[in-house]
């Protein structure tokens, strides 16, 4: 018998409005802040990736975070369709996308794993969109962060971020290695505590400094790249019957028996019965 819990556990806001709660706090000083980190650190890793097809999901209004990258045909996928989007956009859910299996050379997770109730279905279904050798890049809220700390103090609320996931890149890495992801590495931003005053934020820039120098890997924003394994197919060897021989003596006659050494021994013997 099991009792019910006191606490609950952290429930995602899901629902038409999670957009505009997400558009709103882009929109904030925080969210331009972590959105500017979190282009810094994918403008160094997007020039490297090549292809065809770049894809992009995420919450509310798009981002334009694929600026640096050299591939051609870019496209956000989202519930929701924004007509002024500085991007190609398609209407659909992330959960259930409508893009053929291995297509995506490289696919930008923007947060749509924080908010989303059932996430690891989700990141299969991205997964299945990438090509053998693509790239899967996510950008998730991390727990073990300030950030996750301060979210136990919010309980259930519907603000943005401390609503999200908060899911722990670890925890995405051993999902991406059941989907045959290989994962590249992570990069940590955001060591600072958020929606503090300006007096209180250079007060304590100094915890943000050793944050960066020891605790490199604790930062709220963390970037994850993985690439998708190809599949290797190893050719099976028939296998070969061993060279034992076949030839059965037939004995002709006037043609003498060869003798044994067996043979010989017996005729030696003292004990051979005549």
């Amino acid at each position: 018998m099991s009792l019910p819990r006191l606490l609950k556990p952290f429930q995602p806001f899901n629902g038409a409005y999670i957009h505009d709660l997400v558009t709103d706090w882009y929109a904030s000083e925080w969210g331009r802040k972590v959105l500017a980190l979190e282009k810094s650190v994918l403008d160094q890793i997007l020039p490297q990736m090549f292809g065809y097809y770049l894809l992009q999901t995420g919450l509310g209004r798009p981002q334009l975070l694929t600026e640096s990258s050299t591939i051609k045909h870019k496209f956000f996928a989202g519930e929701e369709l924004y007509t002024d989007a500085p991007m190609a956009c398609i209407k659909s859910r992330v959960s259930e996308l409508a893009i053929d299996s291995d297509s995506i050379d490289v696919a930008l997770i923007h947060h749509s794993l924080d908010f989303d109730s059932n996430p690891h279905k989700t990141l299969r279904e991205i997964s299945r969109t990438v090509m053998p050798g693509g790239k899967m890049i996510i950008v998730g809220f991390n727990p073990w962060s300030v950030w996750g700390f301060l979210r136990l103090f919010h309980g259930q609320t519907a603000r943005v971020p401390w609503s999200g996931n908060f899911l722990s890149p670890y925890r995405v890495s051993d999902w991406l290695n059941l989907l045959d992801f290989q994962v590249e590495g992570c990069e940590c931003v955001a060591h600072g505590i958020p929606n503090v005053s300006p007096k209180w934020s250079n007060s304590l820039r100094w915890l943000e400094s050793l944050s960066k120098r020891w605790w490199s890997q604790g930062g709220a924003i963390y970037t994850l790249v993985a690439t998708k394994r190809i599949a290797t197919v190893t050719p099976i060897k028939p296998a070969r019957r061993s060279a034992k021989s076949t030839l059965v003596a037939i004995p002709l006659p006037g043609i003498a028996r060869p003798s044994s050494r067996n043979d010989k021994a017996n005729q030696d013997s003292p004990d051979r019965l005549t």
